[in-house]
Order: C-alpha cells, then sequence, then structure tokens
C-alpha cells in the first residue's frame, strides 16, 4: 500500500509516519510512504507517481489543502483523500472535493486506527487481482498498479506503476480477457495495453503514461482510444 502524507508541519508529518507503520504492522501489511510539504509537490510528484491514499493537511501557505485537492479532482486523480485539521470548520468544503473522511488534530491514536481500518476493507474489495504464470512459478499482479502490458514474443512484459516489469508467461489474448475496458484498460495496439487512468498525454501515434513511458496508438485505434480515454475521464469524475 502507497501512502502521500502532504503536510507543512514536518514533525507532524514524522508523527504520523511512525503511526501509519504502527498500523500498517498490526495488520501484515508493507507500507511505502511519501511525504510532502506543500501542495504544489504533491501535484507534481503525483503525475509520475500513482498511491492508493493521500493525507493532505488543510491549512498550508500558498496552495491550501482544499486547492490542491480541487486540482488532484480536475486532473482526473481519484484517490481517497483523508484531510488533516485542526478546526471542524473545513468539514463542508472537504465533502465538496469528495474527501473520504477528515481527522482533526492532534492527532487520535484509536481515531486513526479506525478510519484505516475502514479504509483498508475498501481497498482490498477493489483491489483485484490476476495470478500469473511466470518463469518461477505465480505472481499476484494487481490491476490498479499497472502501467500498461506489452506482448514481446511468447511472454508479456508488465509495467507496473512503480516502474518495475514484470515477465509473465501468459497469452496476451488471455490478457485482454483480463485488463478489460470495464476495468479501466484498453488495447491501442495490437501489442500494447493500457491503463487509462495512468493516461498523461497522448497524440494520434502515442501515449505517455504515468512512468513517462511512450507507447504507440495504431491508426484504426485512436478514434475509439480516444472515446474510451474521456469516457473513462467523465465516468471517474461522475463517482467522485
Amino acid at each position: 500500500m502507497k501512502i502521500a502524507i502532504c503536510d507543512d508541519e514536518i514533525d507532524f508529518g514524522q508523527e504520523l509516519r511512525t503511526l501509519l507503520t504502527r498500523w500498517a504492522v498490526n495488520n501484515g501489511l508493507s507500507l511505502a510512504l511519501y511525504q510532502y510539504t506543500n501542495g504544489d509537490d504533491l501535484l507534481t510528484a503525483l503525475q509520475t507517481t500513482s498511491v492508493d491514499l493521500i493525507f493532505l493537511d488543510i491549512i498550508m501557505p500558498l496552495l491550501n489543502g482544499i486547492d490542491t485537492a480541487r486540482e488532484l479532482r480536475n486532473a482526473g486523480i481519484t484517490v481517497p483523500i483523508i484531510f488533516l485539521t485542526y478546526s471542524r470548520e473545513f468539514a463542508l468544503e472537504s465533502y465538496e472535493v469528495k474527501a473520504l473522511n477528515y481527522l482533526l488534530k492532534p492527532i487520535n491514536n484509536h481515531r486513526l486506527f479506525s478510519v484505516m481500518d475502514e479504509f483498508l476493507n475498501d481497498f482490498e474489495a477493489s483491489a483485484e487481482t490476476f495470478t500469473a504464470h511466470t518463469a518461477d512459478g505465480f505472481c499476484k499482479i494487481t490491476l490498479n498498479d499497472v502501467d500498461y502490458l506489452e506482448a514481446q514474443n511468447k511472454q508479456v512484459l508488465v509495467y507496473l506503476s512503480d516502474g518495475t516489469i514484470l515477465k509473465i508467461r501468459e497469452l496476451f489474448s488471455k490478457c485482454e480477457g483480463v485488463f478489460t475496458p470495464e476495468k479501466g484498460f484498453f488495447k491501442c495496439h495490437r501489442s500494447y495495453i493500457v491503463n487509462l487512468s495512468r493516461v498523461k498525454q497522448f497524440t494520434r501515434n502515442l501515449i505517455t503514461t504515468g512512468i513517462s513511458s511512450s507507447i504507440p496508438i495504431s491508426r484504426n485505434s485512436y478514434s475509439a482510444f480516444k472515446d474510451a480515454y474521456f469516457a473513462y475521464m467523465f465516468d471517474s469524475a461522475s463517482n467522485n
């Protein structure tokens, strides 16, 4: 699980890291934590890094938490957000940007753990996986972690959002049946399937994804890809 913490109070951010690490250990989870001190840095980072949850301070200099959240939603980033604040007066605004929850500072351990337990239940329910053959046996791939897939000879390369590349021994046609448009994927070329949520920009010939890779769009697929991409973005915005 990958979590971003954005808070201009560095000491508080470190305290939150400690508590989240304790919660993860108690639940037998592996946790990757990314810490930022302002909204601009968070927005920049999320152009190339995907996370599963964001803790976002509301009162920060320059770009505050509410405006940062609006920027994220306008960019089509639908990651759940938990706001951090010293006052309840921002509760209404937090729901206007579709926040998952908000926590009052100083953080109450029991309240934090309770919120994280609820998030974990939803996260595990939505984290669909695909078990694939590899040279060494099997591996479990979480669909949301995939940037794109590439057919290469008799194997498929799976490019994950953290830069990892998995080599699986599966037919590309089988992968097409798993990584489907209904799950946010699109076959943009006879050898490529892309995760629509990871598309950063595209032309008539190329798609740039979150890990800054460029993959081709076939001439016959461009129109359908464009329609699928904008339909996906519209649905994501409507549901958040």
